[in-house]
């Protein structure tokens, strides 16, 4: 009797939503390396109460002032895990993500292409493992129902 080949057909991957996520993630850490974040003010109008003063402006305050600080972090945090899981994928791959997705400029497929000098269809094989290898990294696999 020859050798028999499990198959773990467990988990299927949705492909596509599997790939909008890898994107969309790798577009918002551009975003937040291009735009600065703009922190949220507090509003000073006045208001009547005729309850007695108290803590009210502090505690509105103090809430903006940690928002601000959260979002920045967040923002940061952000940056950091995308750029520790590009570093990780092969030199070709890490090319490509960084020239399709991290760059300051958008760019289509073909233009990246073009840029590094592959064909489109080596371009876009090559895009896809790393989209995969990134999915796996930071979590961002979906599965089918």
């Amino acid at each position: 009797m020859g050798a028999q080949q499990m198959v773990m057909d467990i988990y299927k991957v949705d492909e596509k939503a599997t790939t909008a996520a890898v994107e969309n993630y790798l577009k918002d850490a551009r975003e937040y390396r291009v735009t600065e974040y703009i922190p949220i003010e507090p509003s000073l109008t006045a208001g009547y109460s005729d309850m007695p003063r108290g803590s009210n402006i502090s505690d509105q305050t103090s809430d903006i002032a940690i928002q601000n600080v959260d979002e920045q972090r967040r923002r940061k945090a952000h940056i950091e895990r995308v750029e520790k899981a590009v570093n990780r994928l092969p030199k070709r791959q890490q090319l490509i993500i960084r020239t399709k997705y991290l760059n300051t400029e958008e760019m289509w497929d073909y233009e990246v292409a073009d840029e590094i000098g592959y064909s489109y269809r080596h371009y876009k094989r090559i895009k896809s493992y790393a989209i995969y290898r990134l999915a796996t990294a930071l979590g961002l696999i979906v599965l089918k129902e």
